[in-house]
């Protein structure tokens, strides 16, 4: 990991994902609960290597990007996009363990990746997300007010601008 932003002990930080990063990603699929694990990959998978792991590792940090969140060398969350070859638009993925949800750090990790995304010439994010899912359309609103949401079969999906100011910034 790269750090972006250091904390104290006890504290969250910031770091870059790095592909040798593969065991502390494994121990934080096993802190998720079954309900954060399907509403991130939207599939009822139960062990880190069906959710692809060779693809969650792969970034090159220019078109496939990932920011941790971390506390005490542990991951609590992870947010990533993956650049749509060719285009200047990428995928949006955020999770965060149940424990750490609710504290700010979703945002954190979002604001971070974003910022990120800008300086590589990302100029649009698309989203996917259970209809359900209050709280992370909560984050998709403190970032983005007013998103222009389609439902298909109780998944919201939406196309948003990457460059843009944050409430309560």
């Amino acid at each position: 990991m790269v750090a972006i932003e250091t904390a104290a002990a006890g504290r969250v930080g910031l770091a870059k994902l790095e592909p040798s990063d593969g065991e502390l990603l494994r121990r934080l699929f096993y802190r998720l609960s079954p309900e954060t694990i399907y509403r991130r990959f939207l599939s009822p998978i139960v062990r880190p290597e069906q959710a692809r792991p060779e693809r969650l590792l792969d970034v090159d940090h220019h078109d496939r990007e990932a920011v941790v969140a971390v506390q005490d060398g542990e991951l609590v969350g992870v947010a990533r996009y993956f650049r749509r070859p060719g285009t200047n638009s990428a995928e949006l993925a955020v999770v965060v363990a149940d424990q750490w949800q609710g504290q700010g750090i979703g945002t954190r990790l979002l604001g971070s990746l974003r910022e990120l995304a800008k300086a590589e010439g990302i100029e649009r994010f698309t989203l996917t997300m259970q209809a359900d899912n209050r709280a992370v359309l909560a984050l998709v609103r403190r970032f983005w007010p007013a998103p222009a949401l389609t439902i298909d079969h109780g998944v919201y999906e939406a196309t948003v601008p990457v460059n843009v100011e944050v409430r309560g910034s």
